[in-house]
C-alpha cells in the first residue's frame, strides 16, 4: 500500500489518531489531531487500515521534537507519545478515557464518570523528576501528583519544576543483539533494534554500565537472551533469568528485588515479577485505593484525595523470624508514615488479582478486630511474595494462589459470607463480563477497581452498573509518560445515590 494524505481527527485508544478517506477508516501513529500528514499503511485488520505518519504537512502546535528518537515512526514503539508535548499528552488520555467511556461503558457510565468528576474528567500528571527523587531507592524522597489535564492546553505549557515524563521507569526489560548490546523489538515485528539510550528508565538504569560500558557486561548478556533491569533500594539489580547482577556486572546473593514505597514500606518481588513501572505508582495507587475504601459516606460520593499526610506505619505485630523478614520490618519501621486516611474499618476485604501484596499489605491494616482478608491471585511466583510482604501483618489473612474466574468466585460465595469490600487489580485485558457478573451477584459494599486500560474499565464499569453498582469516583492518572497508556482508579458502591 502506498502513501496517503490525511487530515487527522480525534485520538483514539492504542495511541492513534482517527482518520478517514475514500470511505476508507485509518487508525494513524505518530501524528497529531487536526495535522495533515502522508501516512504509510502498515497493517490491514478488518475494514481499518493501520499507518504511520511518514511526513507531517501541516504541524500541530502540541507537537514537539520526540524525547526519544528510537521509540518513534520506525522503530521500537515504547515511547508512542514521545512527539506530544507532556500536558498535551494527558489531555490526550483524557479524551481517549471518555470516548471508551461513553462508546464501550454506555451512556449511563459516561455520565456517572462526568458527574463525579464534577463534570470533566482529567488525567492526573504525576511527576517523574528524578534529582534527588525515586521511590526506589530508600533513601530518596518521591515527586507528586501535579497537574489535571482537562480543558485547553497552551501552546507553551509547561510543567512546574522543568517536568519532562523522562527517567521514570523502575524496571525496563530488553533484548539482547547478537553483538551483546542492549536492543528491543520493532514495532509489530521481530526485528531487533540496538539502543544506546532509554531516557524514560531511572538514572540507575540509563545512566548503568549497561549504555555506558557494554564490554563490562559480555558475560552477562547472552545472545538472543533477555534482562530485566530494576532501579531498586539497593541499587541497580540486572536479572538474566537466572541470576541478579550490581553495577559491576558482579552476581549478588540476592534472589529478590527490594523496593520501597514511600509511606507503605519495603517490598521485595520475584526479579521477573510484575511491579508499577512509575516510580510514583505504587505509591499513589495505594493511596488511592486506601482513600478508596476507609472513607465514609452515605448518601453522596467520596473523591478520592490525591495525596494525604502521614498517620502510621502499616504493620503492626512480629514478623516470621526470617531473614528477608526482619530486614523488611527493619525497613519499614524508618519508612516515611501513611498517609491520613478515613476510619471506616471492615470485618472482611476479597482482593483479587492481588500480586506481590502491594494493596493487600495497607488493607490488612484497615480490618477490625477479627476480620480476614482473602487474595486471589492466578501468579504462584507473586503468591509466593506476597506471603513474603504479609508476614507479621495484622488480621486474619488467606493468601491464594488461583484463576480469577467466575466458578471461583462463586466458590467463594458459597463459603464465605459477602465480602463488603472488593478489591481488584486486572491485568490489560480486564476482568471481563463473567467475573464482573459474578462479582456482582455476590452484592459487595464496595469495589475499588484499579484499571490500566481505559476499554477495559469502561466494558467492565458496563457490568457493573447495569447490575445495580454507581460509580463513587473516578481519577486517570498518567502514570506512563510519552505512551498512551493511562492508569485509572474507580470506586463503585451500592451506598452513592
Amino acid at each position: 500500500m502506498s502513501e496517503v494524505f490525511l487530515q487527522l481527527l480525534r485520538p483514539v485508544h492504542g495511541g492513534y489518531c482517527l482518520a478517514h478517506r475514500d470511505g476508507q477508516t485509518y487508525m494513524v501513529r505518530f501524528g497529531l489531531p487536526g495535522e495533515t500528514v502522508k501516512a504509510v499503511p502498515v497493517a490491514k485488520k478488518g475494514k481499518v487500515i493501520f499507518a504511520e505518519v511518514s511526513e507531517v504537512l501541516q504541524a500541530s502546535p502540541q507537537r514537539q521534537v520526540p524525547v526519544w528518537a528510537l521509540g518513534g515512526p520506525g522503530g521500537t514503539g515504547g515511547a508512542d507519545l514521545c512527539h506530544v508535548k507532556l500536558p498535551y499528552q494527558r489531555i490526550w488520555k483524557t479524551q481517549v478515557l471518555a470516548d471508551c467511556l461513553r462508546r464501550l461503558g454506555g451512556e449511563e457510565v459516561y455520565a456517572q464518570a462526568l458527574a463525579v468528576s464534577g463534570g470533566e474528567l482529567s488525567c492526573l500528571g504525576v511527576s517523574s523528576v528524578h534529582a534527588g527523587a525515586s521511590d526506589a531507592g530508600g533513601k530518596r524522597g518521591g515527586g507528586a501528583v501535579e497537574t489535571a489535564a482537562s480543558g485547553a492546553c497552551g501552546e507553551d505549557a509547561d510543567n512546574a519544576g522543568g517536568e519532562n515524563g523522562l527517567g521514570y521507569r523502575l524496571r525496563a526489560d530488553f533484548e539482547v543483539s547478537p553483538a551483546r548490546r542492549l536492543a528491543m523489538t520493532k514495532f509489530r515485528g521481530e526485528e531487533l533494534v540496538e539502543i544506546d539510550s532509554f531516557p524514560l528508565a531511572d538514572p540507575l538504569i540509563s545512566g548503568s554500565s549497561l549504555f555506558s560500558n557494554p564490554a563490562r557486561w559480555s558475560e552477562v548478556l547472552k545472545p538472543g537472551g533477555r534482562i530485566r533491569a530494576w532501579a531498586s533500594a539497593n541499587g541497580l539489580r540486572v536479572w538474566n533469568g537466572h541470576a541478579l547482577f550490581d553495577e559491576s556486572a558482579q552476581p549478588v546473593a540476592e534472589k529478590h528485588v527490594r523496593l520501597t514505597v514511600r509511606g507503605f514500606g519495603d517490598y521485595l518481588m520475584a526479579p521477573s515479577g510484575f511491579w508499577q513501572a512509575h516510580r510514583q505508582a505504587a505509591r499513589i495507587l495505594c493511596e488511592q485505593v486506601m482513600a478508596a475504601a476507609t472513607s465514609d459516606f452515605a448518601q453522596g460520593c467520596v473523591a478520592l484525595a490525591a495525596q494525604g499526610e502521614g498517620l502510621g506505619n502499616p504493620l503492626s505485630g512480629e514478623g516470621d523470624g526470617s531473614a528477608e523478614a526482619s530486614e523488611r520490618s527493619e525497613a519499614d519501621a524508618t519508612s516515611d508514615f501513611l498517609p491520613a486516611f478515613g476510619n471506616r474499618k471492615w470485618e472482611a476485604i476479597l482482593e483479587l488479582y492481588s500480586g506481590a501484596g502491594l494493596f493487600s499489605r495497607p488493607l490488612a491494616s484497615i480490618l477490625s478486630r477479627g476480620g480476614r482478608l482473602n487474595t486471589l491471585e492466578g501468579s504462584k511466583p507473586a503468591v509466593k511474595m506476597a506471603r513474603k510482604n504479609l508476614s507479621g501483618g495484622p488480621g486474619r489473612l488467606q493468601i491464594r494462589a488461583g484463576r480469577v474466574d467466575a466458578r471461583a468466585l462463586a466458590d467463594y460465595g458459597g463459603r464465605m459470607k459477602t465480602p463488603p469490600l472488593v478489591v481488584m487489580d486486572p491485568p490489560r485485558s480486564g476482568a471481563g463480563q463473567k467475573v464482573m457478573a459474578a462479582l456482582a451477584h455476590l452484592e459487595p459494599e464496595r469495589i475499588i477497581y484499579v484499571a490500566c486500560d481505559p476499554a477495559a474499565l469502561a466494558r467492565d464499569l458496563k457490568v457493573a452498573v447495569s447490575r445495580g453498582y454507581q460509580i463513587a469516583s473516578l481519577q486517570a492518572f498518567d502514570l506512563f509518560p510519552h505512551t498512551h497508556h493511562v492508569e485509572s482508579v474507580c470506586l463503585m458502591s451500592r451506598e452513592c445515590e
